[in-house]
């Protein structure tokens, strides 16, 4: 009886003193380090600038793909746009994937890559360039490059979703 009370004394020491030592704070994630919500906005207008002003250049890789969105936006041949909010709705989708595939508290709720780009035929030429102008955005935000190849993994796991459909 004395061996029990005494092994269950020590059972409850040991939680007890488990329960009140320090707490091991968890590693901030990489929405964290990315700046939260706001970070990911600021890398995520820097990529809408960047792929805005990449289609706008002679013999831009990513007109094609991207011209869709832009006449909706924009109109065509004078004529009003079609869908005006187009490109604000990709990004703030694309700050929610973002903000949910980081470890974030965001949730994306847009359609699947694969869904999402069917029909587009996004060459990996193109997939390519966009990711150049990703990599501008996070450089221009100060991105590590650490928390760059962490991402860049996340980016990479959708490239077959993205292109070629």
């Amino acid at each position: 009886m004395k061996k029990n009370l005494l092994a269950a004394s020590l059972l409850a020491s040991s939680l007890l003193l488990g329960a009140c030592g320090s707490k091991e704070e968890a590693a901030p994630t990489l929405y964290d380090r990315l700046g939260k919500t706001e970070g990911i906005a600021r890398i995520v207008d820097g990529l809408v600038a960047n792929v805005g002003a990449e289609t706008a250049v002679p013999n831009s890789v990513m007109l094609r793909s991207h011209k869709p969105m832009l006449d909706a936006v924009n109109g065509v041949n004078g004529q009003a746009p079609t869908d005006p909010t187009r490109l604000q709705r990709l990004r703030n989708n694309f700050v929610d994937q973002l903000g949910e595939a980081t470890g974030g508290p965001l949730t994306y709720k847009g359609l699947s890559m694969l869904a999402a780009h069917r029909g587009m035929a996004v060459t990996p030429n193109e997939f390519s360039v966009w990711r150049q102008q990703l990599e501008g955005s996070l450089n221009s935000n100060n991105v590590s490059a650490s928390d760059k190849a962490e991402l860049y993994v996340i980016i990479d796991n959708m490239h077959d979703d993205v292109v070629g459909h």
